[in-house]
């Protein structure tokens, strides 16, 4: 899904969320083929196929630069060869590539940790970050801090929702122990590189 709509793996969550909120595909459990238990499958609606139909007709003379030339961009994308597709820019201006974190994931990540964006980065980067503590079971509130924000760095974001609910657990740990610390960089750092 992710390579057919050109987006990395972590955003298709959130693609497909806005998707079923507008109503577009929903979410039901059917038989899959090559798998014994029905599976949760998300599915086109009948707002959704009409939407498909809308888009399908007003894109269907479109033509995109691809490496065998110019195409049709229906029948590139039907047949999955949006590989192919080549950038209108050259390649010597293409902006180097960055994580596409958002900057405020960043801001919200230092101040649940209690330091500086530059603080953080300095950490993240530290090469020689010694994971000593990484094998320390972390146990109640430090456990429950620690996958809340593994679950808000999924996709890479930290929403307001989930910078409140983490300064209130932060808030209920008081400072960071230092096995929690080795935790939550080694997340934070794996995350977002």
């Amino acid at each position: 899904m992710a390579e057919g709509i050109g987006i990395q793996r972590k955003h298709v969550p959130r693609a497909v969320r806005k998707l079923v909120e507008r109503g577009f595909i929903k979410l039901v459990l059917q038989r899959v083929d090559g798998h014994r238990q029905r599976l949760r499958v998300h599915v086109l609606t009948p707002s959704g196929v009409e939407e498909v139909n809308r888009l399908r007709t007003k894109h269907a003379r479109n033509l995109i630069d691809t490496s065998t030339g110019r195409e049709l961009a229906l029948d590139v994308i039907d047949g999955g060869r949006l590989h192919l597709v080549q950038s209108g820019m050259p390649q010597s201006t293409k902006p180097d590539p960055t994580p596409d974190l958002d900057v405020n994931t960043i801001e919200r990540a230092a101040r649940l940790l209690g330091c500086s964006e530059d603080e953080l980065s300095i950490l993240l980067d530290e090469a020689h970050h010694v994971r000593m503590d990484e094998s320390a079971t972390l146990e109640g509130a430090e456990a429950v801090f620690l996958a809340c924000l593994h679950t808000a760095l999924n996709d890479a974001i930290i929403t307001e929702d989930e910078e409140a609910i983490l300064t209130r657990l932060k808030s209920e740990l008081g400072p960071l122990e230092e096995a929690l610390m080795s935790h939550v960089v080694t997340l934070l750092h794996d995350m977002m590189k």
